[in-house]
């Protein structure tokens, strides 16, 4: 499938932020459950229905319906990130480094002891002399 960036298409430039644009807009599809172009929409794009729906119904009539409706509060927080990156301004645009660590911000999962510290199997702690980080193997 190809994503409609309604920015590329009037610019024809790519650059951060219009792959941040992108990233919002996919954010917005997992959030929706809708696709980027639909005839529901009618003249408007995901990003603009989104946007108008608020307005008109508020948040929650934009969240899919058929998610967890435990997991609804981390949902609103998805789609307010979802929405900076999709800002129609692209300076006022978050970088990406700041997109990753709002969604981490989302939630923290408690994991019990035994689990905490173990992101995957590919990733080791590997001490250098100048930090304590792991990194990949």
């Amino acid at each position: 499938m190809v994503e409609f960036d309604a920015e590329y298409a009037y610019t024809l430039r790519v650059n951060e932020k219009s792959d941040i644009y992108s990233f919002g807009v996919v954010i917005l599809e997992l959030v929706t459950g809708k696709p980027p172009l639909d005839p529901e929409y009618g003249e408007k794009d995901l990003v603009k229905w989104v946007y108008s729906t608020m307005d008109q119904k508020g948040q929650d009539e934009v969240i899919d319906p058929s998610l967890d409706g435990e997991y609804r509060e981390e949902m609103r927080k998805v789609l307010s990130v979802g929405l900076l990156c999709t800002t129609s301004l692209p300076i006022t645009r978050p970088s990406m480094r700041r997109v990753v660590k709002m969604l981490k911000e989302v939630t923290a999962p408690v994991l019990p002891k035994s689990l905490s510290g173990k992101l995957s199997p590919y990733f080791q702690e590997v001490p250098s002399d100048n930090d304590h980080q792991g990194s990949l193997v």
